[in-house]
C-alpha cells in the first residue's frame, strides 16, 4: 500500500498503457508548474489570432450608448 500521494500516483502511471492519459497529465503538470513554455496565441488559427488581435485592438467603449439613448429606449417601462 502506498504510504504517499506521490507514491501512490506513480504507481497508478506505472500500471496503465493509456497514452490519452499520459498527454493530459503531462499538459497539466507542465501548466501548473510552468514547464509549458507555450503562447496561448500557438494553438489558434491564423483566422482566429487576427480575430482575436483585432478585438484587442479595437477602442473601448465603441458599442457604449449614452445615459440619454437608454433613458428614451426605457422610457415606456418608467410611465406610470
Amino acid at each position: 500500500m502506498p504510504s504517499t500521494l506521490k507514491q501512490e500516483l506513480i504507481e497508478k502511471i506505472t500500471a496503465t498503457d493509456n497514452e490519452d492519459l499520459f498527454h493530459i497529465l503531462k499538459a497539466d503538470y507542465d501548466y501548473f508548474t510552468g514547464n509549458d513554455n507555450k503562447d496561448v496565441l500557438d494553438e489558434l488559427s491564423v483566422k482566429d489570432r487576427d480575430e482575436l488581435l483585432n478585438m484587442l485592438n479595437e477602442p473601448f467603449g465603441t458599442d457604449a450608448h449614452s445615459y440619454e439613448d437608454f433613458k428614451k429606449a426605457t422610457e415606456k417601462w418608467r410611465t406610470k
